[in-house]
């Protein structure tokens, strides 16, 4: 195959995985005035792998016969084996074009990343495994941002080991009452040098001249400053549950659109080809109403509905927030129920890209 005909509509992936998993040498892109900034999108992340893209813009959405012919037309320009993506674009613009491409006796596919699958419709129906390399930074190329920083250099994954040792001790529940306590404890301008836990005898945390000592059953973890106990443990815990799932995610990722309004996102990473976000919420200075919006409006701008998102809290939210959490398509997900296999594949009935 040399040419794909791809319909363009707001989630870029539904025309990004089919040309990076076939690779064709020419891709003619059909938008319509509304869609122009995600094939503008579109066309900069293809010319950056050398395919050859042409527009064909300001089309009627809802004129089927126009744009049936419209297809036609450039099926007859063509001089090469040409393919129609039918993932993308209105359900109308779909099906002419499906009519179109049939007449022609031409090949038509769509993609179910849900399924992980190629569904080939045209002439012959079969499905095939998705193979393709996706990176973070195309993904965001493709929804018109790019990466401009990223601390995933910085993390230390010996603060996994605290975790493996509350994991096998059953300490979670005890953890975070006691950084609950000490928290509020070294909330004044003079904090305690020693802070124990008094009642189970279990953590003690020591403050020296140059850095914080946490010890949990006699064992020591040194930490530079406060921040890892006051609220970025709860980043590092999902990492280490990340890592027994091997996912490698980025952290602390800041992007910024071609509109220069730049964003920070905590951790992001691929699996399945979908892209996965998640908020860390440790419980300090947070209001779960504004936590919730604001991982909504990193995934639509950095997936659409096709990214996934979930918050990460230390305690459960209450009833009313995860329905609204619900509502709005975000997984939530809490510290003590964490169970290390969340990101595995799970395989769903459907998923599209239909506006």
């Amino acid at each position: 195959m040399s040419t794909m005909f791809c319909l363009v509509s707001h989630q870029a992936m539904a025309n990004v995985i089919p040309v990076f998993m076939y690779k064709p040498q020419f891709v003619v892109l059909f938008a319509t005035p509304e869609e122009k900034h995600t094939a503008d999108n579109l066309e900069k992340l293809f010319i950056s792998k050398k395919i050859v893209v042409k527009r064909i813009d300001n089309l009627d959405a809802y004129d089927y016969l126009k744009f049936k012919d419209c297809i036609l037309d450039e099926l007859t320009k063509a001089t090469n084996d040409v393919w129609l993506n039918v993932t993308g674009g209105t359900k109308l613009m779909a099906l002419a074009a499906y009519e179109a491409f049939a007449e022609k006796d031409k090949k038509i596919i769509y993609c179910n990343t849900d399924r992980s699958q190629m569904i080939h419709l045209f002439p012959k129906l079969s499905p095939e495994k998705l193979n393709l390399n996706i990176s973070i930074d195309d993904y965001l190329q493709s929804y018109g941002y790019k990466v401009v920083s990223s601390r995933t250099n910085e993390v230390k994954k010996e603060y996994f080991e605290l975790f493996e040792l509350i994991e096998s001790n059953n300490l979670r529940l005890s953890f975070t009452k006691f950084l609950d306590d000490y928290r509020r404890q070294t909330g004044s301008e003079n904090p305690l040098t020693t802070y124990s836990d008094k009642k189970n005898k279990i953590f003690t945390i020591q403050r020296t001249p140059t850095s914080i000592l946490l010890f949990v059953n006699n064992r020591k973890f040194k930490f530079n400053d406060e921040n890892f106990l006051k609220g970025d443990w709860l980043e590092y815990f999902i990492l280490y549950s990340l890592e027994k799932q091997n996912i490698k995610p980025e952290v602390g990722v800041k992007i910024i659109s071609d509109s220069n309004v730049e964003n920070e996102i905590d951790i992001i990473f691929i699996k399945d080809y979908q892209l996965y976000l998640i908020s860390c919420k440790s419980g300090k200075n947070t209001d779960p109403n504004k936590d919730i919006y604001e991982i909504e409006t990193l995934r639509n701008i950095a997936g659409g509905t096709f990214g996934k998102a979930y918050l990460f809290t230390v305690q459960d939210l209450t009833e009313r927030m995860k329905q609204r959490a619900k509502d709005l398509k975000i997984e939530t997900l809490t510290f003590k129920n964490i169970t290390h296999k969340e990101f595995t594949f799970r395989q769903s009935a459907k998923g599209n890209y239909e506006n």
